[in-house]
């Protein structure tokens, strides 16, 4: 009589002991939203979960990455503009100055505009993005250019070594791509582009020469037929960054659903699953109850 109490006893403990543990983990569940909290729970699952974390960190940084270089590829298509328009002013004073009519005099008085002109386009050259120079190419924390203003036509210096040199950022895995233009792809250097186009130009109006006003206007239409071709170049670098985007997102949405559905548990049958176990349990308590007082009795 006494070994079957005894093992009655401890059929019931050992019953009562796994309601409860099936309760604790509804309840952990509910809790936590989580279908398990150690992998040893679901080995399978916790693999495709550390998988999906992995995937989807790589993913934020490209996210991040694409912000940058659409924030630097949008910056430096307002600078492309404003010296397109630059070019273009300074190609309305050459065309008006390089005519028979327009003296030395007039020349020498356009003289100051071409001058600011140079000036502002230099002050574009050195636009900042954050700490670094927007169009500094490997050097980006060297000043690309610089302009002199003593002299009576004003020129411009180019920084040693010049702002040239490819930036690239990864968007996507294997998928790299230049976040903009250097300084001697939008200014040129001592020898061409835009800001010696300007230069020449200043100095042309200030000999007062006809002919030399007139040379610079090839090279006036080559600087703003470059810069056109740059805008250009910038917007198809925006609608790649922009493709870019949307798909990330897509595949950022596409993996974090396959994360929950591997860890996270449904909220309604989450908590139908822990009233059911709060009822085994509660009648486990009761059975337990019952069986150790009748043990009990039977030794009195």
């Amino acid at each position: 009589m006494r070994i079957t109490n005894n093992l009655a006893t401890q059929l019931a403990i050992t019953n009562f002991s796994t309601v409860r543990e099936q309760l604790d983990a509804a309840q952990t569940q509910v809790t936590t939203g989580h279908k398990f909290e150690q992998a040893s729970q679901d080995p399978t699952a916790a693999v495709g979960v550390m998988q999906d974390e992995s995937q989807l960190s790589a993913l934020g940084q490209y996210q991040r990455n694409v912000g940058t270089a659409s924030a630097r590829v949008n910056l430096e298509s307002g600078v492309l503009n404003q010296i397109n328009d630059l070019l273009t002013r300074a190609k309305e004073l050459a065309i008006a100055q390089a005519t028979g009519t327009a003296t030395a005099a007039t020349r020498q008085s356009t003289l100051p505009e071409v001058n600011q002109l140079l000036a502002q386009a230099v002050q574009l050259s050195n636009t900042k993005d954050g700490s670094e120079y927007l169009f500094g190419g490997t050097n980006s924390t060297n000043v690309p250019y610089t302009v002199q203003t003593t002299g009576q036509s004003y020129t411009f210096s180019v920084a040693t070594p010049p702002p040239s040199g490819p930036r690239q950022l990864e968007i996507s895995a294997g998928q790299r791509i230049v976040a903009g233009h250097d300084g001697t792809q939008v200014f040129g250097d001592a020898t061409s582009g835009t800001l010696k186009t300007l230069q020449d130009l200043a100095g042309a109006l200030q000999s007062g020469d006809q002919t030399q006003v007139t040379n610079t206007l090839s090279s006036i239409d080559t600087a703003i037929q470059n810069t056109q071709s740059l805008i250009g170049d910038a917007g198809a670098r925006a609608n790649t960054l922009d493709i870019t985007k949307a798909n990330i997102t897509a595949l950022n949405n596409q993996v974090t659903q396959f994360k929950s559905d591997l860890q996270d548990v449904d909220v309604e049958t989450a908590m139908t699953n822990l009233v059911s176990r709060q009822t085994a349990y509660q009648a486990a308590m009761a059975a337990t109850s019952r069986v150790l007082s009748l043990s009990l009795t039977s030794y009195l």
